[in-house]
């Protein structure tokens, strides 16, 4: 499903091909390796016009288990009825996390913090202000995403990197995973996750690259 916008003028339109799901389970299968799925990076999974298919995308989901499924939304007060029967500690294969890049979205964090999740997370990208996600980093929460506005220039909002550092600082005394995603560069925007001279890019449970480029450490502190 995808949608074009906050709210496209035909609603969300369910994917024409299921198919791909399976392939990408066959080759995580076959390489002993575990793939992660962005989930409708164009759209809301808990968007009330994906009601009538949503319970055939989460039989792929709960099938595919090699798969890692990222579900992003800004509805989390949504999430609670639209989940499957049988889902209730979570599937371990699904992520669930919500949008929160500036003060006035941390209500969406008290919300995500109720769902049953293998995998709680937060994404500040665009990140538009100073946040103090201290208060949240008492273990509901697994990984925190920053980044700037991915926006022509001209309309991209400001991002201070400075932002970004109390971020990871708020992260590495609390043991949460931060991936720091990109930053503005003059007039281009730089995917290379660096932040003075460290490659911040961990995964809940897993190695970042740290505190110089090319040297691996945990991502607690």
């Amino acid at each position: 499903m995808r949608l074009a916008g906050k709210e496209p003028f035909k609603g969300p339109i369910r994917t024409v091909d299921w198919s791909k799901p399976d392939k990408w389970q066959r080759r995580a299968e076959k390489s002993h390796r575990r793939f992660r799925i962005f989930t409708c990076s164009m759209s809301d999974f808990f968007h009330s016009g994906a009601d009538e298919w949503r319970n055939e995308a989460w039989n792929v989901i709960k099938r595919c288990t090699n798969l890692d499924w990222l579900v992003l939304t800004k509805r989390p007060e949504s999430v609670a009825d639209r989940l499957p029967e049988d889902w209730g500690a979570g599937y371990p294969n699904v992520w669930i996390g919500v949008t929160c890049g500036a003060r006035s979205s941390l209500n969406r964090v008290d919300v995500l913090k109720q769902i049953p999740a293998a995998v709680r997370f937060i994404s500040a990208e665009p990140l538009l202000e100073a946040i103090d996600f201290r208060p949240h980093l008492d273990g509901s929460i697994h990984w925190i995403i920053t980044g700037c506005e991915q926006a022509a220039v001209g309309k991209r909002r400001p991002m201070n990197l400075d932002w970004v550092r109390d971020i990871d600082r708020q992260c590495r005394s609390s043991g949460v995973a931060h991936f720091f995603k990109q930053r503005y560069g003059g007039k281009q925007i730089i995917f290379d996750s660096v932040l003075d001279d460290r490659v911040i890019r961990a995964w809940p449970g897993q190695e970042q690259v740290c505190p110089r480029r090319g040297h691996a450490c945990s991502s607690a502190p």
